[in-house]
């Protein structure tokens, strides 16, 4: 941990119970997850206009819509997972991943962190001993 960083996190112990710190993750989870739900609700009427547009389906993939956003980082990571990862996790993996609907990755990744934001299961009927 970096030194001066630790009195920070000393004073938000101190401060904050557990259970305040809880609910300040699960809090930026859900923010998140929303934001990523709402751009994936974007990339979806944005598909359906230039489907209406030109009479036909289009559907833009993720792999499009990381070219077009960060193309440099794109071949970069596709070097780097070629080079020192698994064969079979570039091809049939990360390929199917980048296949996907833009508006469906983003919607999955969304829904995963409102999953991860959820509240604990109380653990009634179950010994604490």
């Amino acid at each position: 941990m970096l030194a001066f960083a630790a009195p920070i996190w000393e004073w938000r112990a101190a401060h904050f119970p557990q259970a305040a710190q809880d609910l300040m993750v699960r809090s930026t989870l859900r923010f998140f997850g929303l934001l990523l739900l709402a751009t994936a609700f974007a990339a979806l009427m944005i598909d359906a206009t230039r489907s209406i547009a030109s009479k036909s389906l289009i559907v833009m993939d993720l792999e499009q819509t990381a070219a077009a956003l960060a193309p440099v980082k794109l071949a970069l990571l596709k070097e780097v997972v070629q080079a020192r990862a698994h064969p079979y996790l570039y091809d049939p993996v990360l390929v199917d991943l980048l296949r996907l609907p833009t508006f469906l990755g983003l919607a999955a990744l969304g829904l995963l962190f409102f999953r991860l934001a959820r509240e604990p299961r109380p653990t009634i009927g179950y010994s604490s001993r």
